[in-house]
């Protein structure tokens, strides 16, 4: 029997936060190592978690409880894999024989770039059970080269090993071991859930859109669902036990299986839930037939992928949805009662002002609930990110600079499209949270909308959010 620790890297307020976003942050449970753990934990192996997002622990703290542990298990994303980087580092200067394990999406796309920094192992994909597999190799001391799905450098070179199918039948996989989280720190934004604590699920996995922005390498392009019955006992879980008040669906493709979707609604209907939750969408996947029955099985917030308001961008970017798509889709959910959030993006290859600016213009136009301005940041594996390199102003390693957790409120830019300025895209930046949210109507919708104490903190947090994004220099 093994002892782990599975690490999600600290990230400091003063990281996380910029230009007032700390009153309006979603703080969310590292779900990928919650789900590995549960698996070990089922094999017999001792495991514990560190959210060091959620604990605020010190790189120094963190090191020193990593060596108590046999194995520790990292995982990475590129805008925060300098910190991935400053833990094996440390790790790797007061230990030189603590198997070190990196998976997620950076590490993924650069293992080599992982392994050359200290750990001994990058897993491939999927992390629960080729992550079981390497523990009992390395437990009982066989030859690692038999672990499916994983890289190491071998005799100085990257070896990697035959590649793991995806996981076929999602119910194989144990729910996440919550237990092993504060569940009492997560919270969902207070613009996507009105009622606190709002908990959050996964209902599938990998995703066949081709947007030039995404990398697919972690869970692949075949859609893989967790069964309805799943589904549905998570729903209960959380709010039964955790207490949950909202449920936050973060995958992008629960709604790309109808059957699935209309499934589960019946279900939480006849069992009366009658808790609210919210999903991720794209704009090409719903109908009002789904909208509907969806709104009475208590979904009460819907976030789009809309992205741009240039329809040049939109098929730069493989979207594969039109304006006129968007503008059908959102007026249905807004007829239907659906409260909106829309995802836009600014800021990419090729983009120009005029792009941007078409961008704001059909976001006050749609007049959604909720519109989320982020900066387009190149991740390594993706199309844009080999765009990026050929246009514009760019650091290709900049992943290995500073640690860039926050896109809705930056206080700089990662890349600047050609013939603009950093400060230029910047105050587009602003100005788009400006324009949208201090329009007289939106003020007074939202002051008219009040109905509870709640309410009144979540539009101050907003309120305050908007007020230090006006304020803020660069």
């Amino acid at each position: 029997m093994a002892n782990i620790l599975l690490i999600q890297p600290p990230l400091y307020k003063n990281e996380y936060c910029s230009r007032g976003s700390e009153h309006t942050l979603s703080l969310l449970p590292p779900l990928g190592l919650a789900y590995i753990a549960a698996v070990l934990l089922k094999n017999g192996h001792k495991c514990e978690i560190v959210d060091g997002i959620a604990s605020q622990i010190s790189l120094d703290d963190l090191c020193k409880k990593a060596l108590s542990y046999d194995i520790v298990g990292i995982t990475s994303v590129s805008t925060y894999a300098l910190r991935v980087k400053q833990i094996i580092e440390m790790l790797r200067s007061k230990s030189k024989s603590i198997p070190i394990v990196v998976g997620g999406p950076h590490a993924n796309v650069l293992p080599e770039s992982v392994l050359n920094q200290g750990a001994d192992y990058v897993v491939l994909g999927e992390g629960e059970f080729t992550m079981l597999e390497l523990v009992s190799a390395l437990e009982n001391k066989k030859d690692v080269e038999k672990v499916n799905s994983i890289a190491f450098l071998k005799d100085g070179e990257i070896f990697k090993t035959a590649r793991q199918a995806a996981i076929a039948d999602m119910d194989s996989i144990p729910l996440p071991a919550r237990d092993l989280l504060p569940m009492h720190l997560y919270k969902c934004s207070g613009a996507r859930s009105k009622k606190q604590p709002s908990h959050s699920v996964f209902t599938s996995r990998g995703c066949p859109g081709t947007c030039t922005f995404c990398n697919k390498k972690l869970f692949g392009t075949n859609i893989r669902y967790f069964g309805v019955e799943r589904i549905v006992e998570e729903f209960f879980l959380l709010r039964d036990k955790y207490k949950a008040k909202d449920i936050a669906i973060w995958d992008d493709n629960f709604l790309s299986n109808h059957d699935t979707v209309h499934t589960v609604c019946d279900e939480l209907i006849r069992r009366n839930f009658n808790t609210t939750w919210s999903a991720e969408a794209r704009i090409d996947t719903v109908n009002k037939e789904l909208l509907t029955h969806m709104k009475a099985a208590g979904c009460d917030f819907i976030a789009y992928g809309i992205e741009s308001g240039s329809q040049k961008v939109l098929n730069s970017m493989n979207k594969k949805i039109t304006l006129d798509m968007v503008r059908t889709v959102v007026r249905d959910t807004q007829k239907i009662g659906i409260p909106i959030r829309g995802y836009l993006m600014m800021g990419l290859p090729n983009e120009t002002v005029e792009d941007i600016e078409a961008t704001i213009r059909f976001a006050i136009e749609l007049n959604i609930d909720v519109a989320s301005f982020t900066l387009f940041v190149p991740l390594p594996g993706t199309v844009e990110y080999i765009r990026a390199q050929k246009s514009g102003q760019f650091d290709p390693d900049y992943y290995l600079k500073k640690v860039y957790p926050e896109f809705n409120f930056p206080d700089e830019a990662i890349y600047i499209p050609e013939g603009m300025t950093s400060e230029q895209l910047l105050k587009l930046h602003r100005s788009a949270y400006n324009r949208y949210y201090l329009r007289p109507r939106v003020v007074l919708k939202n002051l008219l909308s009040i109905r509870s104490a709640s309410d009144v903190t979540r539009y101050v947090e907003g309120g305050l959010n908007i007020i230090k994004n006006t304020l803020s220099k660069f």
